[in-house]
């Protein structure tokens, strides 16, 4: 097994994945086909990338919240934001939120 470039620590992870084509292309699919898609902290700095939060609803850390305005989303400050198969959250506090509001999306 190859170790991938990136690793999940914190902020940092997000700022490579939204550099890897396969990771946006996944996340347009999921969007394409209305699945669930979930994303905290700096998290969306991937859908912005893959073009997906124009007109969307939605929230993320503090520092990325300029970026996300900037790509057109809709910019809420609080711990979670559900618009339509898409729920985001701000940072670790959130995750209780965040979770469950991405359980309903998973149990339909």
């Amino acid at each position: 097994m190859t170790t991938p470039s990136w690793s999940f620590r914190g902020g940092k992870a997000p700022a490579a994945i939204r550099k890897e084509k396969a990771a946006l292309d996944i996340c347009r699919h999921f969007f394409c086909h209305d699945k669930p898609v979930a994303a905290i902290c700096h998290g969306p700095q991937t859908l912005i990338t893959a073009g997906l939060l124009k007109g969307r609803r939605a929230t993320c850390y503090q520092s990325v919240a300029t970026e996300m305005k900037e790509a057109g989303a809709l910019y809420e400050d609080s711990e979670v934001v559900v618009d339509g198969n898409l729920v985001t959250s701000r940072h670790p506090a959130d995750i209780p939120a965040f979770c469950r509001e991405m359980m309903k999306k998973l149990k339909g």
